[in-house]
């Protein structure tokens, strides 16, 4: 991983404050498993692995600002910790190291080819997350956002990360064009089950397990798929004081409000259905792939993803 000490102190110590500690590392174990289940070396692809859990936390770094959260991981946001303008440019600095690590990887032995390859992939991954936070910025007050909408947002802010980490660990890794698309597509089913997973947090019984807050979206005016799985389930009645009560955020009343008429519709045992659908076909791809570890930690990874179901 290119060291963050190179940069001014104060980006430095921005960049460290948004990458340690760590999260889930989901994006660069998927890389790195992706890359040793098709018979990859891991030390060669560990540079893109530390590179793309970078580019994550710098997005991650973003997103608060956008969303006006000043917890991540339990602690000060880095904006909190460290100001906007900070913040802004040691997310940018955070996406580069993305590309910076690739070279590493170059430089370890993998071929030339290959890294094009896998810095096209990023590119094109990179484009279409902040496509996805667009049109989430879009549907901000949007109740009346299809479900379909929502999800086509969700794979593109998402999904196509987590994707493009299976993808490029397997380029890296010289698969074969049939496994590197079998691992992209478990990895881009995974993605969406984990964020309808997300989704749920506000809902749990301990919504602030994320180290983050569990209603920002809904503070931010923006219906999740709970919600809007709710309105096309709701009975007139149920319609009518879900639009009201999503209208009134964020007065503690309207959360408590829309918490009990996503229950009552129902809306949740739903969503948890579509997670576990995902999880599903996430599993499935993997038949493709030579049994042994590494493919039996990606299929760990979607038992995650599938979790216990939730009562009716």
């Amino acid at each position: 991983m290119p060291a963050l000490t190179d940069e001014a102190p104060g980006i430095a110590d921005a960049a460290l404050h948004a990458l340690l500690p760590g999260g889930k590392l989901l994006r660069p174990l998927l890389l790195v498993h992706s890359a040793a289940a098709v018979g990859g070396d891991t030390a060669l692809v560990l540079p893109a692995a530390a590179g793309l859990e970078s580019a994550h936390a710098g997005s991650l770094v973003h997103d608060d600002l956008i969303d006006h959260d000043d917890v991540r991981r339990s602690r000060a946001a880095t904006h909190r910790r460290f100001g906007p303008a900070t913040a802004i440019v040691t997310g940018n600095a955070l996406y580069f190291t993305w590309f910076e690590a690739l070279a590493a990887c170059g430089r370890r032995g993998v071929p030339h080819q290959r890294i094009v390859e896998a810095m096209q992939i990023q590119a094109r991954a990179g484009r279409q997350v902040c496509d996805g936070a667009a049109r989430e910025v879009a549907m901000t007050g949007r109740w009346e956002t299809p479900v379909d909408a929502y999800l086509e947002m969700a794979r593109l802010k998402t999904a196509v990360l987590t994707a493009a980490a299976c993808r490029i660990g397997a380029v890296l890794a010289g698969a074969s064009p049939a496994l590197v698309t079998a691992l992209a597509s478990y990895g881009e089913a995974l993605g969406v089950a984990f964020q309808i997973r997300d989704d749920l947090l506000p809902y749990a019984d301990d919504p602030v397990a994320a180290g983050k807050p569990a209603e920002s979206d809904l503070r931010n005016l923006r219906p999740t798929l709970p919600v809007l799985q709710a309105r096309d389930r709701a009975s007139a009645a149920q319609r009518a004081a879900l639009r009201d009560a999503f209208a009134a955020l964020p007065r503690d009343d309207a959360y408590a409000r829309v918490r009990e008429l996503v229950q009552e519709t129902g809306a949740l045992t739903e969503a948890d259905r579509l997670a576990r659908s995902h999880a599903t076909q996430a599993l499935a791809h993997l038949h493709r792939l030579p049994a042994g570890d590494h493919r039996q930690r990606l299929e760990d990874l979607a038992h995650r993803a599938l979790g216990p179901p939730l009562d009716a």
